[in-house]
């Protein structure tokens, strides 16, 4: 079975490169550079070439938006 994201509560949440990308709807090279840049906190598989990514991590690299009401003071 091919799951694009986790399960609720499956694995303390992880995701994939592949899967952090779609969840976030951004390109699987984009989130590798976040890791790079410690943007993103991500983890290592001792042994394996995998990377896993906690939903927590994914959560802090979002912002929230100001929306135009809050940035002209009204």
């Amino acid at each position: 079975m091919n799951q694009t994201t986790p399960s609720a509560g499956s694995s303390s949440d992880l995701f994939t490169v592949e899967q952090a990308a779609n969840y976030l709807q951004l390109s699987a090279s984009s989130i590798r550079s976040y890791i790079r840049q410690g943007k993103l906190k991500a983890f290592r598989v001792a042994g394996l070439r995998k990377v896993l990514i906690p939903l927590a991590a994914l959560m802090a690299l979002l912002e929230p938006t100001q929306s135009r009401v809050d940035q002209i003071g009204t």
